[in-house]
């Protein structure tokens, strides 16, 4: 499991990360941070998570870059250059040490057991799972998607919280890819569309079901919920959330 994030958001990773690892606690926690992160919050992490590994970005920008630059995949390196959520396409997957690799954002919090991410780790049923978008949030046109897929392209695609069991091999994808589109790295989407692609490419790949609650469309319904992506960041809700719905649970246990 991994998550990307920063100072200023720590302490809302740090809830994001507790709230799952409270239901499933066989996991290994791998932690990629921006550059921002000091001895303290490292510190804080290894004593609220033993075994957990921090990957700094400093360290990571030599090794992946390296990395990359041996496979002769120049427009990745280029890519992980200029476009800071590449960490995501390139960092996590050369650290991964499982055959599935759970990423999850910073705002994203588990108020139940996730059963259905459990069972394909477990079972080896899919390729992985993802977050279901509210609509297609993507970077290129579905025209340009289709040059480089023999298959259909995935719907609602939310890459703030996804399971995918992806390899080395996704980074020759992106290199046929981004090839011409470099430009399209002022896009928060791209690495989105990215992994929407590659699971496309791949099949088999499970939309979770609506109580994996995305822009808080279930809560504000009332209806129970196994977790939520808060989506325009952490904020105030996701605070009240984490003090009032989860900490009571977690200090009873």
């Amino acid at each position: 499991m991994a998550t990307l994030s920063n100072k200023k958001n720590f302490y809302e990773s740090v809830a994001a990360l507790y709230s799952f690892c409270f239901w499933n606690k066989n996991v290994y926690l791998h932690y990629h941070e921006d550059g921002t992160l000091t001895e303290k919050e490292i510190g804080f992490l290894k004593k609220k998570f033993p075994g957990i590994k921090v990957f700094l970005r400093s360290d990571e920008n030599i090794k992946v870059k390296t990395l990359l630059a041996s496979k002769g995949l120049e427009n990745c390196k280029k890519l992980r250059d200029v476009f800071f959520l590449s960490i995501k396409l390139f960092d996590m997957i050369v650290e991964k040490q499982t055959n599935y690799l759970l990423h999850i954002d910073s705002d994203v919090l588990f108020f139940s057991r996730p059963d259905e991410i459990l069972d394909i780790v477990e079972k080896g049923n899919y390729n992985g799972c993802y977050n279901c978008d509210v609509s297609n949030s993507y970077t290129f046109d579905n025209e340009t998607m289709s040059r480089y897929l023999t298959s259909e392209m995935i719907g609602r695609f939310n890459s703030g919280l996804i399971l995918h069991n992806f390899d080395e091999s996704f980074f020759n994808f992106i290199n046929g890819v981004i090839e011409g589109n470099l430009y399209k790295t002022e896009s928060w989407h791209l690495e989105q569309t990215l992994l929407a692609m590659f699971a496309s490419e791949k099949g088999n790949f499970l939309g979770l079901p609506k109580h994996y609650d995305l822009a808080r469309k279930e809560m504000f319904l009332g209806n129970k919920i196994t977790s939520e992506h808060y989506v325009d960041g952490a904020g105030s809700v996701f605070h009240r959330d984490f003090i009032n719905k989860l900490y009571p649970l977690f200090k009873r246990n």
